[in-house]
């Protein structure tokens, strides 16, 4: 019973972070090295090798 509360928990935090996530400008996504691409993966439970660095400023 437990792991059905904790399973649920985890369902509800992911689409708070996905919703919040969306929210955000490109630009912003872009700061933190994220695309919406990436959100949108995420949330379809995709996993991919995160492979951009940290980014200069241009």
């Amino acid at each position: 019973m437990t792991s059905l509360f904790s399973s649920l928990f985890r369902r509800s935090e992911k689409r708070r972070a996905y919703t919040n996530l969306l929210q955000l400008d490109d630009r912003l996504l872009r700061d933190i090295g994220l695309s919406r691409s990436d959100v949108h993966q995420m949330m379809d439970g995709s996993r991919t090798s995160h492979t951009k660095g940290i980014r200069s400023h241009e």
